[in-house]
């Protein structure tokens, strides 16, 4: 079972990573995404070097037809000239409260939501897609004043014992901290994947509490079920990477992959099972939630750009 964490980097920003035993975590207002409008709906938004993703199976082409996919994922890739980001998605977007029963809000979520950094229960929205059942976007989720310290928790979770790109190459964070804002890509959490086999093993390390409790009470406030996470993936994107297309089918559970973005604006691409139906694409932006369950798990997906300015 999976939860991800992805993280996206200021666009024209300096970083220093990681507040913490490398004491390095500097201006951490320069990792946020400027505000869209005050109720504004999500819309379709627009870095180069790709990212490969190392728990995945990417496919560059299609399966014998056209590659609609690619044609979306460069046209939001590119950079000059820059895409068109102001194409509205209300018709692509079933919108709903997640509690629209406040009986079903009890004492008992709320004061989790809240120690979890998560916007009242009442105020939950989210967004499903009548062409792809399973998908959903829950915007705002994270609280304003708590994506900071999210953020400082997803750079915590680089240190040992967790391992990370660096760490399999040898290299030593602690001793040589310029590589967090140089090199880190990714960290694993709970069960680690295992890069020779392509899978996971059996057993692993037990993922941190707050990522449990936060998995399981978003899939059951969604009615998808219990959800007992035991692996997460953090992605750290630089402002020029992507990450190109592929399809995720080394986890073995049925349980939705519920991912948090934090920092800076990103554009995800949803497709389908093959490369021949064009995706859908959309803002991640700072504290949003994305699940998918079902057929979801196993569409090809994508990010081809971070932090395009508006």
């Amino acid at each position: 079972m999976l939860l991800s964490i992805s993280g996206s980097l200021w666009k024209h920003t300096k970083p220093n990573w990681i507040k913490g035993n490398w004491n390095c975590f500097r201006s951490i207002n320069a990792f946020m995404m400027r505000d869209q409008p005050e109720g504004a709906e999500p819309v379709l938004k627009g870095a180069e070097s790709e990212i490969r993703d190392q728990y995945a199976e990417d496919s560059s082409d299609s399966d014998g037809g056209v590659n609609e996919f690619k044609a979306v994922f460069k046209k939001y890739k590119k950079r000059r000239p820059p895409p068109d980001f102001n194409v509205r998605t209300s018709s692509l977007l079933d919108s709903r409260l997640v509690f629209p029963n406040p009986c079903d809000i009890t004492t008992e979520k709320e004061e989790l939501a809240a120690r979890l950094g998560l916007i009242s229960l009442s105020e939950w929205r989210v967004y499903s897609f009548p062409t792809r059942p399973g998908l959903y976007l829950i915007p705002g989720l994270l609280k304003k004043e708590q994506a900071k310290i999210w953020l400082k928790r997803a750079f915590g979770y680089a240190n040992p014992p967790n391992i990370t790109n660096l760490t399999i190459h040898g290299k030593d964070v602690k001793t040589d901290p310029s590589l967090l804002t140089r090199a880190l890509r990714w960290t694993t959490l709970g069960v680690e994947y295992d890069w020779n086999t392509k899978q996971y093993p059996p057993n692993g390390r037990p993922v941190p509490e707050e990522l449990y409790q936060l998995g399981n009470l978003i899939s059951n406030s969604l009615k998808l079920g219990d959800m007992r996470p035991d692996a997460t993936i953090l992605n750290y994107y630089p402002p020029k990477s992507a990450l190109s297309p592929h399809v995720d089918k080394s986890e073995r559970s049925n349980a939705p992959l519920i991912s948090m973005s934090l920092g800076q604006t990103a554009v995800y691409l949803s497709g389908a099972l093959t490369l021949s139906e064009p995706p859908i694409p959309l803002w991640l932006r700072n504290g949003d939630f994305l699940v998918m369950h079902g057929e979801q798990r196993l569409v090809y997906h994508a990010i081809p750009c971070i932090g395009p300015k508006i």
